[in-house]
């Protein structure tokens, strides 16, 4: 008997292009002319010089404005809507649980609404940045090389890695998928709910 594949998408470098927000904020704060393609590791924030609590001062800050993130890829909303009629798509996402209105309507002007695209609204703590592991997903979509690096160990599930500068060195192989749009998503999809099915 065919199964629901259980998948995590996350919001921010899958859905979200947030750290555009992030280097215009730090640069005006700063008089610096950082762009997305600077952020080349995880913890970036420390090649800039920067405390971990100030970086998350800036997040927060887009959190509370989360209209203005650009969204990355527009077809988003039309494969996870495929996806979630034959599947369960839930959003697991590290973004603070304050601000969880902001990123509803985030969403929703976007055409990702819940019933629709998506079950359920799942958000975590940040720390540690593995967390969502926790989770019981087959399949997590997310931007995260530490979350890859833990999932890498799980022969029961895939992880699609959504490409993004800051997790170029994760050498993807196995159960871990490098991907560059939802199309991508979608079709690397199908073939896992094939693999998966069959055990």
């Amino acid at each position: 008997m065919v199964r629901n594949v259980k998948i995590a998408v996350d919001i921010d470098g899958v859905l979200l292009d947030i750290v555009m927000n992030f280097c215009d904020i730090f640069n005006k704060k700063h008089g610096t002319s950082y762009t997305k393609n600077d952020i080349t590791n995880w913890e970036f924030y420390n090649d800039w010089n920067i405390s971990e609590e100030e970086a998350f001062e800036i997040f927060f800050e887009i959190y509370q404005n989360s209209m203005s993130v650009p969204f990355i890829d527009d077809t988003a909303p039309e494969f996870m809507e495929k996806l979630n009629k034959d599947h369960d798509v839930h959003i697991l996402s590290a973004r603070t649980s304050e601000y969880r209105t902001q990123i509803i309507e985030k969403l929703n002007f976007h055409n990702i609404k819940k019933g629709e695209q998506y079950i359920d609204l799942i958000l975590v703590h940040h720390k540690p940045y593995a967390s969502k592991q926790d989770y019981k997903f087959d399949v997590y979509v997310d931007d995260n090389p530490h979350l890859a690096d833990a999932i890498k160990k799980m022969k029961d599930r895939y992880l699609l890695l959504y490409d993004q500068p800051w997790n170029q060195d994760f050498i993807c192989e196995n159960n871990i998928i490098r991907v560059h749009n939802w199309k991508e998503v979608y079709e690397k999809l199908v073939f896992i709910n094939f693999k998966l099915n069959l055990w």
